[in-house]
């Protein structure tokens, strides 16, 4: 699946369950496809984009910034290039329907 393709799938399902939230896009240091398309790019969207050796070069990961905690849970996406799937991990949920952060 094509790189930039992929993460705008992730950016739309983070804004439909955190419209106000802030996430970076982790990108792995030689991506699997699109290896050019990280080059140059500080920001994609709004989102920062950050190269790291800790994620798979076929993974992508939307990460959430600590305060989008405000009204719904800590949501992290992780998607493969290879394939297109998009996985969402709750890293911490809010609990009893109030938000953490006032």
């Amino acid at each position: 699946m094509q790189l930039q393709l992929l993460i705008d799938r992730m950016i739309d399902q983070a804004l439909e369950l955190d419209p106000a939230g802030s996430y970076s896009i982790l990108i792995g240091n030689s991506p699997a496809t699109d290896l050019d398309w990280p080059k140059g790019k500080k920001v994609y969207r709004w989102c920062p984009v950050v190269q790291t050796r800790l994620v798979p070069n076929y993974t992508v990961v939307l990460a959430p910034s600590p305060d989008n905690l405000r009204t719904s849970n800590l949501i992290e996406f992780h998607g493969r290039i290879l394939n297109g799937d998009v996985t969402r991990f709750t890293i911490r949920p809010v609990s009893s329907g109030v938000p953490a952060l006032s």
